[in-house]
């Protein structure tokens, strides 16, 4: 089978979104690759991911299951490290891919974090902030998204969050998502040292980044913003919250212990070091 990889013709992005439609939501920081034969079908497979210059970061990838085992993730894994990236990261539902975890075990990847995504009703955790705040003395403002620097906001998300040098595909993020721009931002003497990224899905508001740059304000940014965001989802209509923690955010795990958060999915990720 004669396989090509390249990225979506302007008829074929359909196709490309129907096959990897979680990575729809940030599709203008996304790089993307269609797998296609010459015979019917001739898109069997897709990979998304995000370029930086020390490597290949948040790669999804997803085979059509009658063609797995064709050798087509490891030609789209070859594909990225003969382009030059010195390294390639990305994630795995335990749920749902315990496919794609040997695949990933077998071709040299070593699983470096954990993501639990978890739900929770928003009442409860509104009072809890709410009071937990009015205990706090603020060392700065709180603005919209819409009214903050987008730059340092991307900054900030790429370094603490991303652990990445390049904060251009953070920042097309931040300023392409129009249902973000109510996200709280934290400013301190003018500079960006927080925000809570978050949008509008039906009535459950989705967290799509929370980051506090390190500091003696750290405590108190990180708990304003919550509860700022938790009050706008709530204004809009939201009354449940969705978000993520990694396996050394214990602080975020108790949180979620204590308001019942119910477990939505869990991600591994996965990284190939550079080769010698």
């Amino acid at each position: 089978m004669t396989v090509q990889l390249r990225p979506p013709l302007d008829h074929e992005w359909p196709i490309c979104r129907m096959i990897l439609p979680e990575t729809c939501a940030g599709a203008s920081s996304r790089e993307y690759l269609l797998a296609v034969q010459d015979q019917p079908p001739h898109a069997i497979a897709a990979a998304s991911f995000r370029q930086t210059a020390t490597g290949v970061t948040d790669l999804r990838m997803h085979v059509i299951p009658r063609f797995r085992r064709s050798g087509v993730g490891s030609q789209v894994v070859a594909f990225l490290t003969a382009g030059g990236a010195r390294s390639v990261s990305g994630a795995v539902d335990l749920a749902t891919e315990a496919l794609a975890v040997a695949f990933c075990e077998a071709r040299g990847f070593s699983r470096i974090d954990t993501l639990t995504t978890v739900e929770a009703e928003i009442a409860e955790m509104r009072e809890f902030t709410r009071r937990l705040c009015s205990r706090r003395q603020r060392a700065g403002e709180i603005v919209p998204l819409s009214r903050a620097p987008a730059r340092q906001v991307a900054e900030l998300h790429a370094r603490y969050v991303a652990h990445q040098s390049e904060s251009d595909p953070w920042r097309a993020l931040v300023t392409a998502t129009p249902g973000m721009q109510d996200s709280p931002v934290a400013l301190i003497g003018g500079a960006v040292v927080g925000a809570l990224l978050w949008e509008l899905e039906g009535q459950t508001a989705v967290v799509r980044s929370r980051v506090a740059a390190p500091g003696r304000h750290a405590s108190w940014v990180n708990a304003l913003l919550l509860a700022e965001g938790l009050e706008g989802a709530w204004r809009r209509g939201a009354r449940r919250v969705r978000f993520t923690y990694n396996s050394s955010n214990r602080d975020t795990q108790k949180l979620a212990r204590r308001f019942r958060a119910e477990i939505a999915n869990v991600v591994a990720l996965f990284r190939l070091p550079p080769g010698p």
